[in-house]
Parts: structure tokens; C-alpha cells; sequence
């Protein structure tokens, strides 16, 4: 079993999500560009400044943690929903407003 070398959970950093030691990327970040959304580890790499190493090691603990990832994920939707329900389009307001 994995120790997961270089990934973290600090309570004050990314609210304590899973991220990569020495930066605020999450593994989650990292797990749905290259599994989800089919970037490639090279682009990852060079688009959020990664090492070839610190990638490996968010897409292994992505891997060992479906579940975790699948709660953060809901997490984000969720976030996102009640953002948009805050913060309504232009399209949304009503006359006055």
C-alpha cells in the first residue's frame, strides 16, 4: 500500500482537500484534467507548473481514492450551484433590479 509521498491534506490550504506538498493544486485538479478530461500528463504538467513526479503522485492517490474523489467532486457542484443561485446572469434579473 501507497503512502502517497507528496500529497498532503493541510485544514488552512485548499480547505483541507488532498493536495500536491508545496503548492495549492489538488489532486482532485489534477485527476479530473488527466482522467475526465483526457489532457494529456505533459500538458498538466506544463499548464500548472508540475514535475512529472508530483503528477504521478495525484493521479495514484486519485486512483487509491475514488470515493474521497466522488465527495469533493459533489462538493464543487454543489459550491457551484449556489454560486450561480447568489450571483444570477444578466438574462436572470428582473426589471428593478
Amino acid at each position: 500500500m501507497s503512502t502517497h509521498a507528496g500529497i498532503v491534506k493541510t485544514p488552512k490550504v485548499l480547505g483541507g482537500k488532498p493536495r500536491i506538498e508545496g503548492v495549492r493544486v489538488g489532486v482532485l485538479q489534477v485527476g479530473d484534467y488527466v482522467r475526465e478530461v483526457g489532457m494529456d500528463v505533459e500538458t498538466v504538467m506544463s499548464e500548472l507548473r508540475l514535475s512529472r513526479e508530483q503528477v504521478d503522485a495525484a493521479l495514484e492517490y486519485y486512483d487509491d481514492h475514488p470515493d474521497e474523489m466522488e465527495t469533493l467532486r459533489a462538493q464543487r457542484e454543489a459550491s457551484f450551484r449556489r454560486m450561480e443561485e447568489q450571483n444570477p446572469t444578466p438574462g436572470e434579473l428582473t426589471d428593478g433590479e
